[in-house]
């Protein structure tokens, strides 16, 4: 059986409601209720999945990373035209809204961890070297 990217479906069902985000007052609220409840599903879905990350292969991890990478551009403009929105009209949907954005990104830098197949080494890296270096293991410089 073929493995094939999920997590791209749940980020797509907000990304819908996203990019037709209009400061409209005139459908606003109608607009508001349907798109904070879709955005905080989204949001908690990928939360779920979160936890699941550990049981990827590197493989899985890349295709999944493929499939969210392709989103980061649009996502990224998305972001920067919610964040400076001050109006408090709007407060509800730009704090789902960013938490949606930052839940994506956590998932983006995890799938990326595990994708690297170098990187529990790469992480240890420093952890090693200043145990390497310590007084306590100087004995071992004269083997």
């Amino acid at each position: 059986m073929a493995y094939q990217p999920t997590y791209a479906t749940s980020i797509f069902e907000s990304l819908g409601v996203l990019s037709s985000f209009g400061i409209s007052e005139t459908i606003w609220e109608k607009y508001e209720k349907f798109a904070v409840a879709k955005i905080v599903e989204s949001t908690l879905k990928l939360r779920g999945t979160l936890y699941y990350l550990k049981d990827l292969s590197p493989k899985q991890a890349s295709a999944e990373l493929g499939s969210i990478s392709l989103l980061a551009p649009v996502l990224s403009k998305l972001r920067k035209a919610i964040e400076p929105i001050d109006d408090t009209a709007f407060h509800e949907f730009k704090t789902v809204a960013l938490d949606f954005f930052d839940t994506v990104d956590f998932l983006h830098a995890g799938l990326r961890d595990i994708a690297d197949v170098n990187s529990a080494y790469e992480l240890s890296k420093p952890v090693l070297a200043a145990d390497w270096d310590s007084d306590e293991d100087e004995h071992w410089n004269d083997y």
